[in-house]
């Protein structure tokens, strides 16, 4: 069985954090990227991009936690936008109907449009 590295990575640009996210963004992974995606929500960016083009599996817990990071900026007065090219990953949302309600682009570049980065 292969197993998929998963990294995660934050960098700052414009005033937004971007926070990049490769591989499986599952239970595992999700442990892994809560504590540098809150280190971002609590920082004072004024937005967030998340970064799933290198991503290759979403699951539950990886929704949850866009989610909950949506409502926390949300409730903040803050943005989200988050990079999602169609695909597999991108099915996760469409099946539970969440990319209706996150705001989801195809690339990093419209994402960054989004929040208005230049």
């Amino acid at each position: 069985m292969h197993e998929e590295t998963s990294e995660t990575t934050t960098t700052i640009f414009d005033d937004v954090a971007i926070v990049t996210v490769s591989g499986e963004l599952d239970f595992a992974h999700c442990i892994k990227l809560a504590p540098e995606l809150n280190a971002a929500l609590r920082s004072s960016a004024r937005a967030i991009v998340i970064d799933l083009e290198a991503v290759s599996l979403v699951d539950s817990s990886g929704i949850a936690l866009l989610l909950n990071a949506f409502r926390h900026l949300d409730h903040t007065g803050r943005q989200l936008a988050i990079a999602c090219p169609m695909g597999s990953p991108r099915r996760a949302f469409e099946l539970t109907a969440l990319d209706r309600q996150l705001p989801m682009h195809e690339t990093r570049q419209e994402a960054l449009a989004a929040v208005g980065a230049n």
